[in-house]
């Protein structure tokens, strides 16, 4: 049985989920968009594609998280798989395929081979493999990774491997290509909340946007003209600066002046003042007459 203050609790939750409903409805009231949503890169026309010949990955993963495995807190190790190889400080890829576009603002180049992390005696298992690198644009690309990551392995725990976008990568001022090659030097990885989260598994502390090791990656394609694809010129500035001076002000554009309205609104007041005039004239009193002079 419920008391009336009970009562009256219950009702105001009924009518406050009821307006919930209705804002859902009418779509006042919404989820925001996950964070971990990115937009899928678009596809390369097969007309437009470059074919990838041959491509090296060079990555070091992250200097921090090598260190951790392999000193005295974990007392770790990593192998790689017979299809890439390990040279200090860096993991190399280079069995790759794919195509890119012209405009390398789209296509994937990606690469099979397989890192296996372990550490804390035989507990900790991590596996990074087949890493993929996704154009999503001109200046920005993401490292696409199979990772499998698990504590409880000496126990029986598996580390089950999740295809993920683990990081956004700027291209800004790290691209060099044409003549049928392709460079990107040392461009920065940043992890996205589900490379984090797949990174983490149950004992990191990575969090979204951390840096990552930087990438350098190279290749010979074919297939097109790399680099065809230009963005439109940016407009150049009117006015220059001198070096040491303040940037000149564009002068701003004079307002219109509404002449027309001007116009009618003078010939109404020329026509007011006139008729005013005239009934001012109209209405002036008569003088009187003179009175003849009398004989």
């Amino acid at each position: 049985m419920h008391t009336p203050q009970q009562t009256s609790s219950s009702g105001s939750r009924r009518a406050i989920a009821a307006l919930g409903a209705g804002l859902v409805g009418i779509g006042l009231l919404s989820a925001p968009a996950a964070a971990t949503a990115a937009p899928l890169p678009a596809t390369v026309p097969a007309a437009e594609a470059c074919t990838i010949d041959t491509a090296t990955l060079t990555w070091g993963v992250k200097e921090r998280f090598r260190s951790y495995v392999s000193g005295s807190i974990a007392n770790g190790e990593w192998t790689v798989s017979d299809d890439m190889r390990y040279e200090t400080p860096s993991f190399i890829w280079d069995a790759a395929s794919g195509s890119v576009s012209s405009g390398l603002d789209a296509g994937t180049i990606a690469f099979t081979g397989a890192i296996h992390f372990t550490g804390h005696d035989g507990m900790m298992q991590l596996d990074l493999s087949d890493p993929a690198i996704e154009f999503a644009d001109d200046d920005s690309a993401y490292l696409l990774l199979s990772i499998g990551s698990t504590d409880t392995a000496a126990s029986g725990g598996e580390a089950v491997a999740e295809r993920v976008r683990a990081a956004k990568i700027d291209l800004s001022g790290a691209v060099t290509a044409g003549d049928g090659s392709l460079e990107i030097s040392g461009a920065v990885p940043r992890f996205t909340v589900e490379g984090a989260a797949a990174m983490n598994g149950d004992y990191g502390s990575y969090v979204t946007g951390e840096d990552l090791d930087p990438i350098t990656l190279t290749a010979t394609v074919s297939g097109c003209e790399l680099g065809a694809s230009v963005a439109e010129p940016r407009p150049e500035p009117t006015a220059t600066a001198e070096p040491g001076q303040p940037a000149p002000v564009e002068p701003e554009a004079a307002p219109q002046v509404p002449w027309v309205p001007i116009a009618i609104a003078g010939v109404a007041l020329l026509v007011i003042g006139v008729t005013g005039g005239m009934l001012i004239a109209g209405r002036k009193p008569k003088q009187p007459e003179t009175p003849a002079d009398e004989s």
